[in-house]
């Protein structure tokens, strides 16, 4: 029994579809782990779930009401964790925009630079990302910098668009995951994208290029931010 002086921690999870929003109450999400999204190949997971307690301004999110169809995602300041969305509202301009106490107004290159996309689906297991690996041991031309190795284009490697670059970078272990980078953009827009393993799940993270000689940080940021925002019960008193 909890007593009069302490509320009980109750898990409630979102299940509906939110999109971007500057609002600071907390949320709670849970993604299930799934076969498919697709409901005639869909088949749940329910030992597979990761939960997050986190406030509303981090998180878009498709849901539908039955559990194991989620697609999460969460826009992140890599300097100070707050959310992105923030900082996207306090440079709309004088028609849109707001002053935000403590977010700067950044310069839009600043902003892009900044900003850490990640997601997570129903359907984005780390057992994925284990098979891919060992595809990408094959993958790995001559020793690139920052730990990273040459995306080879070799017959029986996944394809790159003809407008990106490919690096192999080593995670957890033997674990190898691929980071694939916009080639032709200018620096300011250009992007790259990779995956790393949290909770059995694979995460996507999107991230500027500028950064990818701190893909080792940006990686641990982002696994360190995830981290923090688990849901843990609160123990009655």
């Amino acid at each position: 029994m909890v007593d009069g002086g302490a509320k009980a921690d109750v898990f409630k999870p979102i299940r509906e579809r939110l999109t971007v929003s500057t609002d600071m109450t907390p949320i709670d999400i849970e993604v299930v782990g799934s076969t498919s999204l697709v409901p005639q190949f869909h088949e749940l997971i329910p030992e597979l779930v990761v939960r997050f307690r986190l406030e509303r301004a981090y998180v878009g999110l498709y849901a539908e009401r039955e559990p194991g169809f989620e697609i999460f995602n969460i826009g992140v300041d890599l300097e100070t964790a707050s959310p992105i969305s923030l900082f996207e509202a306090v440079i709309l301009g004088p028609r849109f925009g707001r002053d935000i106490p403590g977010i700067p107004k950044l310069l839009p290159e600043e902003l892009r630079r900044r900003n850490m996309r990640l997601s997570i689906h129903s359907n984005y297991r780390v057992e994925h990302m284990r098979k891919f690996s060992d595809i990408l041991a094959g993958c790995r031309g001559q020793t690139a910098e920052n730990g990273l190795w040459v995306y080879e284009r070799k017959t029986d490697c996944p394809g790159l668009s003809a407008q990106r670059f490919g690096r192999v970078g080593q995670l957890e272990d033997t674990l190898l995951t691929d980071i694939q980078c916009d080639e032709v953009l200018p620096a300011s827009w250009a992007r790259c994208e990779t995956s790393f393993p949290f909770e059995g799940f694979r995460v996507g993270l999107n991230f500027d290029r500028d950064l990818l000689p701190r893909w080792r940080e940006v990686v641990d940021f982002s696994a360190g931010f995830l981290k923090s925002k688990q849901y843990r019960p609160i123990e009655s008193r």
